[in-house]
């Protein structure tokens, strides 16, 4: 009975013996088909290899020893020896090899470059470590072949490898920019990379581009900002925008890249918008203030129309949708309007883009109001009624806290006749007309009044002066009385005798009609022992230093006034004139109902831009003339009064 169960116990153990010597063969053929795979891969390696191939094969042969035939001489033991030997053997060679293919032998990013200047946006190129070969694409093939037919200027087109990528690289033999066009297939900050390089110094950063495109658009735009030259590098701008999505421009002086992607926030904090509500009578509205470093502009907004803009949340000015700028050689400038609940154009806004501290900031910025020609008139209260359209021409006037009006040209009055190309600026002292065949057409003229003080008229006349308008007088500010001007008669007197041709003015502080007659009279009684025959003109204005009393008159009455005083002086067979500024022609006085009374435009500047005709020009109020003593108004005339 014993015997059978150490027999029975013999058998079960030889039986679970055999069934783990199955197994482990299993193991060891499984084993053997993953070397020959290995085997296969490590084909083609260099000569590091061999000797691992070598102990491969080694290890195999032990292992085909080690499988159980009928014939095997090994006795149980020392097989299980050997195979327990040759499987230690073999994961020392596995991990070997692992080592070898996939850590040694893989790509990885070369030795940082010290010359290379890692910018805010860049990233090191990144080493691979996978037990796969990374991928790598490209935007565009075939741009090795495509490169050189691209004509940029001044700058030559490559293709050239960098760190074992594509780039398509444009060089001016000074500065050198390359856009990334082949890239790992997992490298996502780095797919649009470019680089600038000058003087062996490398700066990388990521920017928008196209490659697949028209290659021309990645031209590099050169421009300069003060002393330094500047690469300019801009993104698309969104939908419904003309703002470029981001702006990098690139210090090649310095080195150093400034950047922005919000300059939509740049542009609307140039101003201090503020809301209120305000009342009239029976009339409640919104003002919209406006404030810039400059000025400051109040808008009226209907209550209705202002409720819709808060809910539709669209009561923050637009500046971004007529948004243009030009890189130019002189800098990165742009314009665009400034308009509200796409209804109303406020103005118009422009300036330049350029580096500010660590950043990209805006210089001379400018900003113009578009306003109602009717805005000096007091029933106003000086706010602004915003336009719905933008005119086809508009002129600029400056108002008294540096304010900057644009008022719609009227195509319906006369335009200035004459073409200021043929204006001959040369002399401050004396501009000069010409007309098509190079033959002086203008007449050259002065207007005094008693702060010349005493003139020496036989040396004016020598000077070349041909005609004077002299002060007659003036209305006074405070209680209205009439003046004569102290050196009237000395002047008229003086010139007339030196054969300078006269006209005179008077400065009118009329409130009435009525007394814009009594002035008319007043001029008419102290000229009749004279012989003028240049025009007698009314000169209307604003009185920026006293609160006169003709300060308050609304354009209508300011108009009326002068069609009172133009109209007696025609009557008395005279050439009646107005004279006023470009601010006063264009918001004083309504030239629509004057066109058929002269003007005497002033304007200091060698660029005339007054669009409507006017027969006498004011240039300066600080000429020198011979015979005078101290500065004097200076004036041409376009046709001469006196034949008429």
């Amino acid at each position: 009975m014993d015997e059978n169960n150490n027999l029975e116990d013999l058998q079960k153990a030889y039986e679970a013996d055999r069934q783990r010597k199955a197994s482990k063969e299993e193991e060891l053929k499984d084993a053997k088909e993953y070397l020959e795979l290995l085997l296969k891969e490590v084909e083609g390696k260099e000569a590091e290899a061999a000797s691992l191939r070598e102990s491969l094969a080694e290890s195999k042969e032990k292992i085909d020893q080690l499988t159980v035939g009928p014939k095997a001489k090994q006795s149980r033991l020392t097989r299980r020896v050997l195979l327990v030997l040759a499987i230690v053997e073999l994961v020392c060679i596995i991990g070997l090899l692992a080592y070898f293919v996939f850590i040694k032998e893989s790509p990885s990013a070369s030795d940082p470059d010290e010359s290379v200047v890692a910018g805010e946006n860049a990233e090191d190129a990144p080493g691979v470590v996978s037990t796969v070969l990374p991928e790598k694409k490209k935007y565009r093939e075939n741009l090795e072949a495509l490169a050189p037919t691209i004509i940029a200027g001044n700058f030559k087109c490559t293709c050239e490898q960098r760190d074992g990528l594509e780039y398509l690289v444009f060089s001016d033999g000074k500065i050198s920019i390359g856009y990334k066009n082949e890239y790992y297939a997992d490298e996502v900050a780095l797919r649009n990379c470019v680089f600038v390089e000058k003087n062996g110094r490398r700066y990388l950063f990521t920017a928008e581009y196209d490659l697949t495109g028209d290659l021309l658009r990645l031209v590099p735009s050169m421009t300069r900002i003060g002393e330094s030259r500047y690469l300019v590098f801009t993104g698309a701008p969104a939908a419904g925008s003309g703002i470029p999505s981001m702006l990098r421009i690139f210090d090649c002086d310095g080195f150093k890249l400034y950047e922005s992607d919000h300059l939509e926030k740049l542009l609307l904090g140039l101003f201090d918008f503020e809301y209120s509500e305000e009342q009239e009578e029976e009339e409640q509205y919104v003002v919209l203030s406006a404030q810039t470093s400059k000025a400051r502009y109040r808008y009226k907004l209907d209550s209705a129309e202002y409720d819709q803009m808060v809910y539709f949340e669209r009561h923050i000015p637009d500046v971004y949708a007529d948004f243009t700028y030009e890189i130019a050689e002189d800098g990165i400038h742009w314009s665009t309007l400034v308009k509200l609940y796409d209804k109303y154009v406020l103005g118009t806004l422009e300036g330049s883009f350029g580096p500010s501290g660590n950043e990209i900031g805006i210089t001379d910025a400018k900003y113009a109001s578009f306003i109602q020609k009717e805005y000096a008139d007091p029933a106003g209260n000086g706010l602004i009624i915003p336009r719905e359209n933008v005119p086809d021409r508009y002129y600029t006037i400056y108002w008294d806290e540096g304010e900057r009006f644009l008022v719609e040209i009227d195509e319906s009055l006369k335009m200035v006749p004459y073409d200021f190309s043929r204006l001959n600026t040369d002399d401050p002292d004396n501009f000069v007309y010409y007309d098509g065949d190079g033959q002086e057409i203008s007449i050259r003229g002065i207007d005094v009044s008693k702060f010349q003080g005493s003139i020496n008229w036989k040396k004016v006349a020598a000077a070349g002066v041909k005609f004077a308008i002299i002060r007659l007088g003036y209305r006074g500010m405070n209680e209205g009385t009439l003046e004569i001007d102290n050196y009237y008669r000395a002047n008229i007197e003086g010139a007339t005798a030196n054969g300078i041709k006269v006209g005179v003015y008077f400065f009118s502080e009329a409130i009435t009609t009525e007394e814009a007659v009594e002035e008319a009279e007043y001029v008419l009684k102290n000229i009749k022992s004279y012989n003028v025959t240049y025009p007698i003109v009314f000169d209307t204005e604003k009185v920026t230093t006293f609160d006169a009393r003709a300060n308050n008159l609304s354009m209508a009455e300011r108009t009326d006034i002068c069609i009172a005083f133009c109209d007696r002086i025609r009557e008395a067979g005279y050439t009646p004139m107005i004279y006023a500024n470009t601010r006063y022609m264009l918001t004083g006085i309504d030239l629509s109902r004057l066109e058929d009374i002269e003007k005497w435009f002033a304007v200091y500047s060698k660029d005339i831009k007054f669009p409507y005709e006017f027969g006498i020009l004011q240039y300066s109020e600080s000429g020198k003339i011979d015979g005078i003593g101290s500065n004097v108004d200076l004036d041409i005339a376009f046709k001469d009064y006196s034949e008429k």
